[in-house]
């Protein structure tokens, strides 16, 4: 565990000069990203933004907001020792949100983190697909069954259940309500950004991705990665390909294919 509670060192390269910070989706914890440990030197330290109310936080109380979680994110940012210009705050559908709003708290305290990756989640302006958060329990946790957000076996566990559906509730109220108007071009962040997409994303499309555009001023993609909505736990080489390219760092053991 690094120091400031929230974040997990999950890749280590001791010499990289930039330091991936990654938010993950709703319900996401530790347990998700197994798979980026042990991908090889990718040529940058990644750690995991772990939200209250999962693993080593599972006693403390599930943040209401969006802009909660980002400002606990940034004072674990400081506390780490991780400096904004390091950084790079990548975050994948209500990961996504968390990440802009740290980019964005960061730069209005005039600082310039190394960069922004947004994935698997329409912009700000736009509205899910899917509203969950409303709905009664079986169907609230039939639905993340669909999207691929839980395993059936919990919906038969009783105890699972009691453990893990407050704060899966809590996380789809916080990105369900995370919602605003397109910004004037004089604030939109300046943060070079990257914007990624899965090639069959059933939740957030090509179209809805690129929507971030109207946050941004420097933006590129949307780029694809193979799969559903859970492309980036489940190829993490692919996604930290397209981040290498995008940002131009030295990296081994790794691509976008």
């Amino acid at each position: 565990m690094m120091p400031g509670g929230m974040l997990r060192a999950i890749v280590e390269a001791p010499d990289a000069a930039l330091h991936v910070v990654m938010c993950p989706f709703a319900g996401g914890s530790g347990g998700a990203f197994r798979g980026w440990h042990g991908i090889g030197d990718p040529g940058l330290n990644v750690s995991l933004a772990i939200y209250p109310g999962r693993d080593h936080r599972m006693r403390e109380a599930c943040a209401a907001d969006i802009g909660t979680l980002a400002a606990q994110l940034v004072e674990a940012l400081a506390a780490a020792g991780i400096a904004p210009e390091q950084a790079l705050l990548a975050g994948h559908s209500m990961g996504a949100q968390v990440a802009f709003e740290v980019c964005a708290l960061l730069e209005r305290q005039g600082e310039s983190p190394a960069g922004l990756v947004l994935s698997g989640c329409h912009a700000p302006h736009l509205r899910g697909r899917r509203r969950l958060s409303a709905l009664d329990d079986t169907a609230f946790l039939t639905q993340l069954v669909d999207i691929g957000g839980c395993s059936p076996e919990l919906l038969s566990d009783p105890a699972l259940l009691a453990l893990f559906l407050p704060m899966l509730r809590a996380d789809l109220r916080a990105t369900e309500t995370y919602h605003r108007p397109c910004p004037p071009d004089s604030q939109r962040l300046r943060t070079p950004a990257l914007l990624i997409h899965g090639s069959n994303d059933e939740e957030a499309d090509r179209s809805e991705v690129a929507e971030w555009t109207h946050w941004l001023r420097d933006a590129q993609g949307p780029v694809a990665i193979a799969g559903d909505h859970f492309y980036a736990t489940r190829r993490p080489r692919a996604f930290l390909g397209h981040i290498a390219r995008r940002f131009e760092f030295h990296s081994t053991g790794i691509d976008a294919r």
